[in-house]
């Protein structure tokens, strides 16, 4: 009841409403039933736009509608913007992948505010010996000789730049633009 009141009270007084949860399942790409359920209830109340958190690794990105036509735009989970998991084993490089949310708000001669563009820059964290030795690279920025010093080489034997693209490809879709 507490975060309904809220959400309208948010709605009465801004044009548009962004909703950041902490939610899904930690380490998983696709998101879960849950994540579906909070985003009914978020789009009963109006909320425009949700970026999600806490899964550690990137979600997909879609668009939620009800029978009325509202819409909302769900980014699930961005990932970690930087992360120094000490982790080890097949798969662990997912980790190290985040994403930067592109969001367009416009608004249009009636005063409706919409989201007129969107999409993701993919990100990676390079991670060096020593400690905080640790950068955030776009991921079409990012080099095949940063890929070899990235301590992540010796902890996931899977982990390369074509790894990390392909998680992309198969979490964001045709909003994974490679350049």
């Amino acid at each position: 009841a507490f975060m309904a009141e809220q959400l309208d009270k948010a709605n009465e007084v801004a044009d548009f409403v962004v909703v950041c949860p902490h939610w899904g399942i930690e380490y998983q790409t696709t998101e879960s039933a849950n994540q579906h359920m909070w985003c009914d209830f978020f789009l009963e109340h109006g909320v425009d736009l949700v970026i999600g958190t806490h899964p550690h690794v990137i979600q997909p990105i879609e668009w939620i509608e009800n029978e009325q036509g509202d819409r909302m735009l769900v980014y699930f989970s961005l990932g970690n913007f930087i992360n120094s998991t000490a982790d080890t084993g097949v798969g662990i490089g997912k980790r190290i992948l985040g994403g930067m949310a592109k969001v367009t708000i416009s608004k249009n001669k009636e005063g409706e505010v919409y989201i007129s563009d969107y999409g993701v820059e993919p990100l990676i964290t390079q991670i060096m010996r020593g400690a905080g030795n640790m950068t955030t690279y776009k991921l079409c920025d990012y080099t095949e000789e940063l890929a070899a010093t990235n301590q992540m080489t010796g902890r996931d034997p899977q982990f390369s730049i074509a790894s990390t693209k392909q998680v992309c490809r198969e979490v964001f879709g045709e909003l994974y633009q490679e350049e």
